[in-house]
């Protein structure tokens, strides 16, 4: 029997590596100050439109209830909290920092490694915060996230949708060819580019620090290009005192949802895996869609793909066992009083002699047997060479077995 295309089965030790990314995930918002929410699978479809780009709504899994409303399986959770802070949350004082690690839900015509439909996101929004601190907190939030899972090779690519307009602007193409024209550099491709305008061809493959900035200001004339470039100057120099100087370089290239995102973008990738592995930015424009005029800006990664970027790096490869603390046979109260005691059981019959709960237990890789027969409890201590068997004790009064 085949899985739908898009989707998969999750072994245990697959998924005790994935819980333990999630869980890396989740202490790291935590120390940032960020709280999680949950919000249902699915919702009206009119509402998830509201916040979405074309591209996501065409991807979004809809489907209909018996009355007929329009419903869709979420393919990404910054619009489901968009409306969850516009009608539950608009009394809390702002800024708001939200976190989730969730599954979502998005059709590909072509599912294929690290772009499942079924996937896990794990992100934040900080809402009601404008500027550029609060952009810097996303992305050295990302970097310490991957830095946290392992990924400490891990590079990020900025920029600003007001850059690229300024561009656009600098080198004198129309509105209309200017949409053109970033979609050929979201698309990095380069002969549509040439032929649209050469000029723009040099943007769209150079990446770099401050000498990419100032080769922009050359170009750039309106105040809020002028503007975006000085900020994205300070965001490289709060990066370098972090030591991150290496690791973050702007790429005029970076567009992601056209339709989405208002200023600040970045993406997070390791050159071994040809997606991107994080990425964000600021969408002033999402939250007064529902009625609530704030600013905000987050960041989401894909955990599917940060474990094929583990594997590849060749990081948290080996299959982790779940742990077992102790092996325990023939007594329900013994194994009761372990699990109260805080170890991690794993219960048998007293059907087997000995010898078979040693095997057992090495198979599993259990350091402990404790043994319950004739009202007595004996304990194997068990070593992968040895068995080391502690004297016999009568233990009936004390264990009540």
């Amino acid at each position: 029997m085949r899985l739908p295309a898009g989707v998969r089965d999750w072994l245990p030790h697959e998924l005790a590596r994935k819980r333990d990314v999630e869980l890396v995930i989740r202490a790291v918002f935590g120390r940032w100050a960020y709280e999680e929410v949950q919000t249902p699978t699915f919702e009206r479809f009119d509402v998830l439109e509201k916040g979405l780009g074309s591209e996501l709504v065409e991807q979004a899994y809809r489907f209909s209830d018996r009355r007929a409303t329009a419903l869709a399986l979420r393919p990404e959770m910054t619009t489901p909290i968009a409306r969850l802070v516009s009608t539950r949350m608009r009394e809390a004082p702002l800024p708001l920092r939200l976190s989730y690690v969730t599954p979502v839900y998005r059709y590909y015509d072509q599912p294929q490694e690290g772009r499942l439909r079924e996937l896990t996101q794990g992100g934040v929004e900080l809402i009601g915060s404008p500027g550029i601190d609060a952009d810097a907190e996303t992305l050295f939030m990302a970097i310490e996230t991957l830095d946290e899972i392992g990924l400490r090779d891990a590079l990020f690519d900025v920029n600003d949708a007001s850059v690229v307009d300024g561009i656009l602007d600098g080198v004198g193409l129309s509105a209309a060819t200017a949409l053109v024209a970033k979609a050929f550099m979201k698309e990095r491709n380069i002969v549509a580019l040439r032929s649209l305008e050469p000029k723009l061809v040099h943007f769209a493959m150079t990446r770099g620090g401050a000498e990419v900035l100032e080769f922009a200001r050359r170009i750039c004339r309106t105040a809020a290009s002028i503007a975006a470039l000085d900020r994205l100057a300070l965001l490289l120099e709060r990066a370098a005192a972090l030591g991150y100087a290496g690791r973050v370089q702007v790429d005029f290239a970076l567009l992601r949802d056209l339709e989405y995102y208002t200023g600040f973008i970045f993406e997070g990738y390791v050159p071994a895996v040809g997606f991107s592995l994080c990425g964000g930015g600021r969408y002033d424009g999402l939250l007064p869609r529902f009625g609530f005029d704030v600013p905000a800006v987050g960041w989401t990664a894909g955990v599917e793909q940060l474990l094929i970027a583990l594997e590849r790096r060749g990081k948290h490869v080996v299959r982790r066992r779940q742990r077992i603390d102790v092996l325990v046979s023939g007594s329900d109260v013994v194994a009761a009083r372990e699990r109260a005691a805080g170890n991690v059981v794993r219960f048998t019959s007293g059907e087997l002699d000995e010898a078979a709960l040693i095997a057992d237990a090495r198979a599993h890789h259990i350091p402990r047997v404790v043994v319950a027969a004739g009202g007595t409890v004996r304990e194997l201590r068990v070593t992968p060479a040895l068995d080391e068997r502690l004297p016999v004790q009568t233990v009936a009064a004390k264990w009540d077995a």
